[in-house]
């Protein structure tokens, strides 16, 4: 029987399974040329994303298809982050292949991870703040008008800026910050590291501490480019900043570059103000260059209260693209 919400066409919505995971990263492919988003998904990635302890398949997906063809036209899951302090959110993610667009599908998916989402946060016995949340390029206008339509405000804008790899400054010693030193990244204290970023990141809008098992998940999964990450220890070996880079070479040939990724970077409070981030990055940059990449990307928070905006552009970083984060929060 077909979904009520498909308009013009028969459609079904069941849960994913995993054997539905290629057919979900061709979509995504097919997609992303489709509205000229600058990435490559990899089946690895899709893999990643579905397999993940927070995405129940058979009650947190749906999975959209043509009743008449089988074809796999379209699909969402629901991402909860379970949280004890701060916020407690769930994010939706999903998409419709380009040729089954407008005809009510994307509309059918977000209702059903709505209902699904509040039905995940409602059964929290915290009285946090609730949301669901859902992201989108600023290009994408078909998205942010489907979720307009169903009730989400936009709250949050994201910038992702771009450096190329020349004109850069020295790189610094590590021991130039008095008090401190800069390290490649240490596999075996990840969880002093992954501590040290929860505290860091607590003042930072829509943040809450990462688990041991979603760190893990950041650190190890795809795209974590470890060997080319760094942290900084003061002089009683303490971590007290790190900045965690990632890598997609899958991107490389759409891109026409060959980028690396500041993906997480964050200083202790006591220590912000004396160069430590900057020390970080321009570290970083300078690893880049000898792994033969020639570009740096970073995200920022538009409202980021730590000045990372003015930092990041005072290094060289320009605005590149920007998203928009969407959310209803639950009475």
């Amino acid at each position: 029987m077909g979904d009520p919400y498909c308009r013009g066409v028969s459609c079904s919505l069941r849960p994913a399974t995993v054997e539905d995971r290629p057919a979900v990263r061709d979509l995504i492919v097919a997609s992303n040329l489709e509205d000229r988003v600058p990435q490559v998904v990899t089946l690895a990635e899709v893999e990643e994303d579905l397999d993940d302890d927070s995405v129940a398949l058979a009650t947190d997906s749906r999975i959209a298809v043509d009743d008449d063809s089988g074809a796999l036209v379209g699909y969402a899951f629901c991402y909860h982050i379970p949280s004890e302090v701060v916020e407690e959110r769930v994010y939706v993610f999903g998409d419709v292949h380009p040729e089954w667009r407008r005809q009510g599908i994307g509309g059918a998916l977000l209702s059903w991870a709505k209902r699904r989402a509040e039905q995940q946060l409602r059964t929290s016995s915290n009285s946090l703040p609730k949301y669901i949340r859902v992201d989108g390029y600023d290009f994408c206008e078909a998205d942010h008008a489907l979720f307009a339509s169903q009730g989400f405000t936009p709250i949050r804008y994201f910038e992702e800026l771009l450096r190329p790899l020349d004109h850069l400054p020295p790189e610094p010693a590590r021991d130039a910050i008095a008090g401190l030193r800069i390290i490649p990244w240490p596999d075996d204290r990840s969880d002093e590291i992954r501590l040290e970023k929860n505290a860091a990141f607590n003042d930072h809008w829509g943040s809450t501490p990462n688990t041991p098992e979603t760190w893990l998940t950041m650190t190890t999964g795809h795209g974590s480019y470890r060997e080319c990450s760094f942290v900084a220890v003061d002089d009683d070996d303490r971590v007290v900043a790190h900045c965690f880079n990632s890598r997609y070479p899958e991107d490389d040939e759409s891109l026409a570059r060959r980028d690396g990724w500041i993906s997480s970077l964050g200083t202790l409070r006591e220590w912000r103000g004396r160069g430590v981030a900057t020390a970080l990055i321009d570290t970083s940059l300078h690893a880049f260059v000898r792994a033969g990449l020639t570009h740096a990307s970073i995200g920022v928070d538009s409202a980021n209260p730590s000045g990372a905006n003015e930092l990041y552009r005072r290094l060289g970083f320009e605005p590149n693209q920007r998203s928009i984060t969407h959310q209803i929060q639950l009475a």
